[in-house]
Parts: structure tokens; C-alpha cells; sequence
């Protein structure tokens, strides 16, 4: 995909990704569908070791288990075994993140609320918790419908 005018968001992406290394960045991408916010996250973050969750229609279970084949193979570390609910995954990341900053990118986040609605009040209550401590660069992305 070619970009066009989208120095300033790349450069934004860019510097939020330095200011991770010593703060917690949790970062929100939208738009409507079709008009590569996907491709410009992949963009800024060319090169960068970045670990990636599609949320997908599926039982969170299942997208439990591709999130920890993801943090395996990605950090190539052994990770928690079997997990159900996201919630373990998010904040076993937020914990190694006080150790190893880690970038985490999360592709159609608004998707999670068909999966179980309860995701974004768990996510944040981990957030409020570990973000003072953690070296997290969060990126959600989604698309609007309309």
C-alpha cells in the first residue's frame, strides 16, 4: 500500500513508540473501513518487534490461544498454558512490560465486544494498576461503521 500525506501520523506513531521505553502509551487508531489503519500501524512500526492480536468472531478462548502461540513465538517464551479469558493474557503482557517493554497491537478491537463485553472494563482495570510501572506501547485499532 502506498502512503499519501501520512508523514505526521507515521511520525506520531513513531514517537509514541519512544516514549513507551520509559512510559506506558496506550494509543487508539480509527477510521472507516477500508482506509488502511492497519497498514499504517504496520507502516510506523516497520523493523520494530511488535506482537499482533486480530480480534476475530470466535470464542475468546480460541483467541486466547492464538494470543499465546503469538507471545511464544513472537518473545519466544514459554507462556501461562491453557487460558480462557483474555484478561490473564493482558495482564501476564502488562507484568512482563515492567521488565521488557513490549509492543502490543490490537487489530478490530471493537470486535471484542462480541466476544465478551466484559474486555474492556477488565483491560482497563488492569491498566489502572500496572500503567505506572509497565513500558507498554498499546495499539488499538478499529474501524467505524456508519
Amino acid at each position: 500500500m502506498r502512503f499519501f500525506d501520512r508523514k505526521e501520523e507515521i511520525a506520531s506513531l513513531q514517537e509514541i513508540l519512544t516514549l513507551s521505553k520509559s512510559n506506558a502509551q496506550f494509543t487508539v487508531v480509527t477510521g472507516r473501513r477500508r482506509v488502511g489503519t492497519t497498514s499504517l500501524v504496520w507502516k510506523a512500526y516497520e523493523g520494530e518487534p511488535i506482537l499482533y492480536f486480530f480480534v476475530a468472531r470466535k470464542a475468546e478462548s480460541d483467541l486466547c490461544n492464538d494470543y499465546r502461540l503469538e507471545i511464544e513465538n513472537k518473545l519466544g517464551i514459554p507462556t501461562m498454558g491453557k487460558v480462557e479469558h483474555f484478561s490473564v493474557i493482558f495482564e501476564y503482557l502488562m507484568k512482563l512490560s515492567i521488565e521488557h517493554p513490549i509492543t502490543l497491537f490490537i487489530d478490530e478491537f471493537q470486535e471484542f465486544f462480541k466476544v465478551n463485553k466484559s474486555v474492556y472494563s477488565d483491560m482497563q482495570r488492569i491498566w489502572d494498576i500496572y500503567h505506572t510501572k509497565a513500558h507498554i506501547n498499546l495499539i488499538v485499532c478499529g474501524s467505524i461503521f456508519s
